[in-house]
């Protein structure tokens, strides 16, 4: 074996052999060895790669955590803290750690006043939670603080856990992801439910910027959307169902993923009692190359071509510390029942200059719209058209008017989308969209999207040409990707391992039983296919065919 020992002169020393050093003293006898069996080299000049051993996880009794440098050099100290903490009392590292209860362990490696701070979370679990397996990926949070439980931003250890191999998911397996990570309620009218969703951001090891990873095999970010399915939802899917089917089309949503998840307070060991259930782990809808794939604006850019772009914003409610704005609605001729709210850059980022170009570009998109004439030069109608089908295939009754994304690159069309917020639709609990006919709810109540008089679409269906080729593109895609049998097969893949995770979360939140509420979404999908095709093919305006 070889044995690299950094000392404090400056020097590597390399021993090879399987001599053992004295146990008095500490040294190795060389003398058998020949002059070139020990070498003196000068430490390595690159900041060494901090190994945790092992890499952060859980367990039930307590765990020895091993540190070494590789690929570098460097001085290694460490410390034990919570997760809401960012400062350290470092201690050299000279012998493996143990760990007795839930901590951060942060380790440092310092060379020539470069540093470099890695952090790994270990969480203790009751005897309880020892053999708990899942089918799917989970995610394990605790915390010295209180469950979040509003608005209020609370710093969690996180571990994340996930099948490998084929076999289910276990707490005592190595994690795929170790750190830390805040959560804040998330939500509008979710907000005040029992089961709360949670927006999470992945946090570094010494500060509370984004520490952008990878998780279950999506593209690295540091900012997630953990969505609770929950009383609208009970078949859990109807989200990544959307978000499948968009990106299907061809057309960006959130990638999303599967996972239950536990969250331990107080700084107690996580038990079953911290089980939260089933969760949908999604992509936050935010400009970045693999997400929203626009030109960043920078405070810079307030000239032409930089001012054109890139802006992401939504026609929704707003939220703590937005005013919103109104624009493009042709002097009261289009409702848009909200206003306009600015995404990425947020209402207090925008410069002056990009607030009225923002402003005047939607205004001249409502007058364009309204008389029909050179609205093709600002308004993408393939995104508009195809952000329109998905949302009337689901029948979303909250479609364009609530989460209403649109994102314009630089010199770019404005387009529609991303696809955001769905639980409440595709046949759920809410009455608005139980019906799988009627294209909207006008046969019930006024209180959902009037989706072919909504804003710029009041003006957009009163364009044969632009009427033409949306039921064209419809009647293809009902056919092709969003037939009947893709619907279907969509349905059932995103289901897949469910069942027994699904059964939990209906314990834990008294939900409805899981493979009736996923076989009423199949039939009401089935027949929402039909009624939409048979509409399509028999009128001449499909707009006008009535339920019933």
């Amino acid at each position: 074996m070889w044995i690299l020992l950094f000392g404090c002169t400056g020097t590597t020393t390399i021993i090879g052999g399987d001599s053992e050093p004295d146990p008095d003293t500490g040294s190795v006898d060389t003398a058998d060895r020949g002059p070139d069996s020990v070498e003196e080299l000068p430490s390595p000049d690159v900041l060494g790669q901090i190994v945790f051993e092992p890499d952060g996880g859980s367990f039930a009794e307590a765990v020895t955590v091993a540190l070494t440098v590789k690929d570098g050099g460097g001085t290694l100290e460490y410390c034990l803290s919570d997760p809401g903490t960012t400062r350290c009392t470092w201690e050299p590292y000279a012998a493996p750690i143990d760990v007795t209860g839930s901590a951060i362990v942060r380790a440092r490696v310092t060379l020539d006043a470069r540093s470099q701070i890695e952090g790994r979370s270990f969480v203790e679990l009751d005897p309880d939670l020892s053999s708990f397996e899942s089918p799917l990926p989970v995610l394990v949070f605790w915390t010295d603080d209180s469950a979040p439980d509003s608005t209020s931003d609370v710093a969690l250890g996180l571990t994340v856990y996930e099948p490998v191999d084929g076999a289910q998911t276990s707490l005592l397996s190595a994690p795929s992801d170790s750190g830390r990570a805040r959560l804040h309620v998330r939500g509008s009218s979710s907000a005040s439910f029992e089961k709360k969703a949670f927006d999470m951001e992945l946090w570094e090891a010494d500060d509370d910027a984004d520490r952008k990873t990878s998780l279950l095999g999506l593209p690295a970010n540091g900012d997630w959307v953990l969505y609770a399915p929950y009383y609208f939802d009970e078949a859990l899917i109807r989200n990544p169902l959307a978000f499948t089917l968009s990106n299907a089309i061809g057309r960006y949503a959130p990638r999303s993923r599967m996972v239950e998840v536990f969250i331990a307070d107080r700084g107690l060991a996580a038990g079953a009692d911290d089980y939260l259930g089933v969760y949908v782990l999604i992509e936050e809808i935010e400009v970045d190359p693999d997400r929203v794939a626009i030109t960043p604006m920078l405070p810079t850019d307030v000239d032409e071509p930089e001012l054109t772009g890139g802006y992401l914003i939504k026609i929704d409610r707003t939220g703590s510390g937005e005013d919103g704005f109104y624009a493009g609605n042709a002097g009261g001729r289009f409702d848009f029942q909200q206003g306009f709210v600015a995404v990425e850059p947020t209402e207090n980022e925008l410069e002056r200059e990009q607030q009225d170009y923002l402003q005047d570009h939607l205004d001249a998109l409502g007058w364009a719209v309204d008389g029909l004439d050179g609205y093709e030069a600002i308004l993408d109608v393939d995104s508009f058209i195809d952000h329109h089908i998905l949302n009337l295939v689901m029948k979303n009754p909250d479609s364009f008017r609530l989460s209403g994304y649109m994102f314009q690159d630089r010199d770019g069309l404005l387009q529609a989308g991303p696809v955001w917020d769905f639980d409440r639709s595709a046949g759920s609990l809410d009455s608005r969209s139980f019906d799988p006919r009627w294209w909207d709810n006008q046969n019930e109540t006024p209180d959902c999207t009037p989706v072919f008089t909504f804003g710029w679409y009041a003006g957009l269906f009163e364009d044969p040409s632009f009427s033409a080729r949306y039921w064209a593109r419809f009647e293809a895609l009902l056919q092709a990707e969003l037939s009947a049998e893709a619907l279907d097969a969509t349905i059932v893949t995103l289901a897949t391992d469910l069942d027994e995770p699904a059964a939990r979360d209906g314990t834990r939140w008294n939900q409805a039983e899981f493979s009736g509420e996923l076989a009423e979404l199949r039939a009401w999908m089935a027949d929402r296919h039909a009624w939409m095709s048979a509409c399509i093919a028999e009128r001449a305006d499909p707009r006008a065919c009535p339920g019933g």
